[in-house]
């Protein structure tokens, strides 16, 4: 999509062509800038070099009138010719310091201040007992002499002079080059020239010497690559013999001086270096080693400067003709004013380069848009006249001046009708808009949402009005609406439900139930009791079941509540344990738990939901586990300030659950197994488990593969107490020692570290090591799984089934094995040595009386129930429940009061009479909350405890807030019923209360009794119930007739008549759906006839 495509508006297009504008302005003015910038730099730097090589030019020109001046000096004075040196005294040092075939070296010193010297002769003009050297001597120190003066005297330290035979190898050098010294004691007066390099250069450089005057040529030293150059003046000059060696045929002397100086400045300046490139005289001038030049004529140096590719030339000269010539090259320049020229140079580029892009830009961004959006202003307007048009929406602009249509669509004349209608709706929605209150409209059967805003149109400001058809999201929002009250209804109605059937099903189970509890305290058979405790198992299963749909109904209705109760995380695995001891036994299983001495005693949470969920875990590994072991282990995960989480795994040798099955193991009724499996359940338990953890804000997880096992995790945080102590009261003595079998080796590790907790000094017996000594305290632990051994000490059998409290037999102590702090009392009372000689007696005394008391408590296992002697007045409208209630009380030793209803129990109500009241809440004319509520607006305070089988968590706390002490769900067994009454009448029940226990033959009496009261009671009821359905059928009463086949299935399920029971429910259930249809009158009717038939037989 091209840039100038995306310009929206004519304002977009200003803005772009003030960016550019700018954009010139600046770039122009900065290279204004830069220019002058530039140049002003670059003329500096040019003028400093230009300085800088006038002063360069001006030293060399002084130091060449040096060197002529003393060659003139040297050769043509009079007064200081070298020819006229005199032969003086020795020399102060003289020696010879090299040697080679060809010459020898000697270096010497006038005077120990006085400038050094070197000689080079050659070793075939040195005869056999003279040294020609010693004839140079005097030349030397006259030489030495003169220059040091001059030198000294012109302040030139790096000239050099020289005195050398062109012909020959014989040379005196002043001060001392370098190629002859040998030491560093004359290191300062080196230079960097010898003779015989002088030597070669006027040999092979033009021009050649001539005797009329001085010449000079320019030397290229070693390392001229680093920029080191000089120059040679040189005279010929005539020595006398007594000067120089003797005989020597031609000889050509040369006098020449030599200064070095460096093509670069000394110094660097501010723009870097500037390079000395060349010297030379212009021709037809005077010569430079005319005496007449002096400084004045160096004063004036003048210099011109010239551009070139490779750099900045600058001559120089002087009036005497010298010129000279310097090179400053451009990369100096960049290096002393980078950045300026840089910045100017990327500014030309950038302004040269910029142009035709910035051409491009004011083309694409200006010129073709202003263009394009021209021709989309018009489009546009076609466009949207074109969209209002098709748009599904009514759409119309009203002028705010007078309230005109300026436009309008289609829609808006199909759905609003005229322009008065239009104007009026424009209006509201434009007023409802300001106030902040959209509305909807309806109009010819059509729900519009409107909605308006101010805009400008053609330079006036209108109201632009929308009208939305929202008529099918309306009919959307009302089935919604109606869907949601279904679901809602059906809700409800299932909560309903799930509370009538816990009623009508818990009614009758409290009947059967409540019989078998009664007809468990009478003297019955073995055979008997076997088909007791199978009705036993059953009802409790189905109970099971029961509470389990009720306890899903609860979780998904939201309903279900925790308590906060104290509790001892230990004893209540402990007692769960139990609980399941028997079964575990029976299928052979190793069962046990192990529970470290860290666990809180005191903590605080629901311990009924912590005990189901451990219920359901432990029964669901004793189900599947057909061999090995179910252990229980409890231990504290963490532990903070106030709280700790609880840790409890319940593990299994079973079937092992396969990993693609167990993400869907704790979804309602799911079955690992499937239904096929020896042990079927619901599929409910885990689902709870997961339910309520989570609603503890626990966990629970799963451990397990097929083959091996299963592990199931379940934490737990729990609020706990800081000042609780565990063991309280039970002490053990380190000595005698404790040693501990047990088929586990964990196990015994755990109930050792219980019995160090209470001071025993407790040690594992690990596989078949046996201690030397068997004379402590033996702890076998599941001994019916250990080989037996002989043991000289006390001995403690710790079995599944063994008692709460231990027990001495003939030779150990029994105690059950599931019961830490019972293992410790066993201990402490095998330490104590108690006399087994009372037990025997207590035996014997048994056995003289001929009872059997383990017997007794056979048939009776709450023989030991408190004897109440209350005054109960029961409020019970099922005659058969009533006698059941009357039974339990009179088997605890209340004397009862039977009433119908409420407003009949509201009559015989007296404090002074009764000492609690037990009513059902679901009676005719007056039920149980209306009841109580009456009772406590006349100041009763006499515990009243309600009774119903009804088991939501709403009924119960509607209940307790009408003003019952207790509530109690049926079915109800005797151990329930007297702690329900023990708990609420505890300030009523005293010890001259409490009745003696009847006897065997007055129970036996009593048991006739209730059975042909009840059976009277039901062969009455039914009649009643039987002539009441006639009359209702003939009245065509529906709600009488749902009733009383209410109150018949009640009946018929306590005599076990269960089909039908059944039979007489669906009909309730049909009659209070249908109403009294023919069919089902028939079918009651037929009912009917079938219970006559029943009652001839009996």
């Amino acid at each position: 999509m091209p840039r100038h495509s995306r310009i929206a508006s004519i304002g977009d297009l200003a803005r772009v062509s003030l960016r550019v504008q700018a954009l010139f302005i600046v770039t122009l003015s900065l290279a204004i800038v830069m220019v002058i910038l530039c140049y002003w730099v670059v003329t500096s730097l040019v003028s400093l070099a230009s300085n800088d090589a006038r002063a360069h030019f001006r030293q060399l020109a002084l130091n060449l009138h040096g060197q002529e001046s003393f060659l003139a000096r040297a050769t043509h004075n009079e007064a200081t010719r070298l020819g006229l040196a005199v032969p003086s005294g020795s020399p102060a040092s003289f020696e010879l310091i090299d040697s080679d075939d060809i010459t020898n070296t000697y270096e010497g010193q006038r005077e120990s201040l006085a400038m050094p010297y070197i000689i080079k002769v050659g070793r075939a003009q040195t005869p056999a007992g003279g040294d020609h050297s010693r004839r140079l001597q005097t030349a030397a120190a006259a030489l030495s002499s003169l220059f040091g003066t001059y030198r000294n005297a012109w302040q030139q330290p790096g000239m050099q002079a020289f005195l050398l035979d062109l012909n020959s190898v014989t040379s005196i050098s002043v001060p001392c080059s370098e190629d002859s010294m040998t030491d560093d004691v004359h290191r300062w007066w080196r230079c960097p020239l010898s003779a015989n390099r002088i030597r070669e250069l006027l040999y092979t450089q033009t021009p050649r010497p001539s005797p009329d005057g001085a010449q000079w040529l320019e030397v290229n030293l070693p390392g001229a690559g680093e920029g080191r150059i000089g120059y040679v003046v040189y005279a010929p000059i005539e020595l006398p013999d007594a000067l120089w060696i003797p005989e020597t045929p031609k000889r050509q002397l040369v006098l020449a001086t030599f200064t070095e100086m460096r093509d670069v400045l000394a110094q660097d300046s501010d723009y870097g270096r500037v390079y000395f490139q060349h010297l030379a005289i212009a021709p037809g001038l005077t010569p430079p080693h005319a005496p007449s030049q002096e400084h004045g004529a160096l004063e004036t140096v003048q210099s011109d400067v010239r551009f070139a590719l490779d750099g900045v030339y600058i001559q120089t000269w002087c009036e005497d003709g010298w010129h000279g010539t310097y090179l400053v090259p451009y990369q100096q320049f960049f290096q002393a004013a980078g950045w300026q020229l840089t910045s100017f140079g990327l500014l030309i580029l950038l302004c040269v380069g910029g142009s035709p892009a910035l051409y491009r830009r004011h083309r694409n961004l200006i010129v073709r848009p202003a263009q394009a959006s021209h021709q989309r202003v018009v489009e546009s307007e076609s466009f949207n006249r074109a969209v209002i048009d098709a748009a599904r929406v009514a759409v119309c602009a009203l002028r705010l001046s007078d309230h005109q249509i300026v436009a309008k669509n289609q829609l808006a004349d199909a759905w609003l009708g005229d322009a008065d209608t239009i104007r009026r709706l424009t209006l509201a929605a434009h007023d409802a808009a300001g106030a902040g209150n959209a509305e909807d409209v309806q109009i010819n059967g059509r729900h519009l949402s409107v909605s308006a805003s101010r805009v400008t149109y053609q330079g006036d400001e209108v109201i632009l009005a929308t009208f939305s058809d929202i008529s099918d999201h309306k009919r959307v929002q009302e089935a919604l609406a109606q869907a949601k009250r279904a679901a809602d209804d059906a809700n409800a109605g299932k909560t309903v439900f799930l509370a009538t059937m816990s009623h009508e099903i818990r009614t009758p189970l409290y009947g059967t139930l409540g019989t078998v509890e009664l007809l468990g305290l009478t003297q019955l058979t073995n055979l008997q009791r076997a088909y007791l405790r199978t009705i036993q198992s059953s009802s409790a299963g189905l109970l099971n079941v029961i509470n389990d749909i009720l306890d899903v109904s609860k979780i998904e209705s939201r309903q279900m509540t925790l308590k906060d109760n104290r509790l001892d995380p230990a004893a209540l695995t402990e007692e769960t344990l139990q609980a399941y001891a028997a079964t575990a036994d029976a299928k052979g299983l190793q069962f046990f738990a192990t529970i470290a001495t860290n666990v809180p005693v005191s903590a605080h949470g629901d311990a009924l939901r912590i005990r189901q969920v451990l219920n359901n875990l432990i029964s669901n590994a004793i189900k599947f586990t057909e061999a090995g072991w179910v252990r229980v282990d409890l231990t504290v995960a963490d532990q903070g300030e106030g709280q700790a989480m609880m840790e409890w795994r319940i593990a299994d040798t079973g079937l092992g659950i396969a990993a693609d099955q167990q993400p869907m193991l704790f979804q309602p009724f799911y079955q690992a197994y499937g239904t096929g499996h020896a042990a079927p359940g619901t599929g409910l338990g885990l689902y709870i488990c997961h339910s309520l953890c989570e609603l503890m804000q626990g966990s629970i997880t799963l451990d397990s593969s097929p083959g091996r096992g299963s592990t199931f995790i379940f934490r737990l945080p729990l609020r706990i107490d800081a000042d609780a102590t565990r063991l309280a009261g039970v002490e053990i003595a380190p000595a005698p020692p404790v040693w501990v079998r047990a088929p586990m080796a964990d196990l015994a590790q755990d109930t050792c570290a219980w019995l160090a907790l209470a001071g025993a000094s407790a040690r594992a017996i690990q596989g078949g090591a046996l201690p030397a000594k068997r004379d402590g305290i033996l702890v076998e632990l599941l001994p019916e799984r250990l080989p037996p051994i002989e043991w000289n000490g006390a001995r403690v059998s710790c079995i599944p089934d063994g008692p709460d409290k231990p027990q001495w037999s003939l030779s150990e102590i029994h105690v059950t094995s599931h019961m830490r702090h019972s293992i410790v009392e066993a201990v402490a009372m095998a330490q104590h040595g108690r006399s087994l000689a009372s037990d025997d007696a207590d035996a014997d005394a048994d056995d003289a009386d001929g009872t059997d008391t383990r017997a007794a408590a056979e048939y009776r296992p709450d023989a030991g129930l408190r004897r109440l002697g209350l005054r109960v007045l029961v409020a019970e409208d099922n005659p058969v429940n009533r006698t059941l209630l009357v039974r339990q009380l009179e088997e605890l030793g209340c004397e009862v009061t039977l009433c119908v209803d409420g407003v009949e129990t509201l009559a015989r109500w007296n404090a002074d009479e009764f000492d609690v009241l037990i009513t059902d809440m679901n009676m005719p004319l007056m039920n149980g909350y209306e009841l109580v509520r009456a009772l406590r607006a006349r100041s009763t305070n006499a515990p009243i405890i309600g009774l119903t089988a009804n088991a939501l968590q709403a009924q119960r706390e509607a209940g307790l807030a009408a003003g019952l002490n207790a509530w109690i769900v049926k079915p109800v067994d005797l151990r329930t019923l007297h702690d329900a009454l023990s708990t609420a009448c505890a300030r009523i029940i005293s010890a001259k209360f409490t009745v003696p226990p009847q006897a065997s033959l007055e129970r036996e009496k009593s048991k006739e009794f209730y059975e042909t009261q009840l059976r009277a009671a039901f062969n009455t009821t039914m009649r009643e119930d039987m002539a009441s359905m006639r009359e209702a059928l003939a009245a065509r009463d529906p709600a009488a007739a749902v009733s009383t086949l209410h109150r018949m299935r009640g009946s018929l399920v306590v005599v076990n008549a269960d089909e039908t029971a059944r039979f007489c429910g669906v009909l309730e259930q049909k009659i209070a759906a249908e109403g009294l249809t023919p069919v089902l009158e028939n079918a009651v009717r037929s009912t009917l006839a079938q219970l006559t038939e029943k009652f001839k037989e009996l």
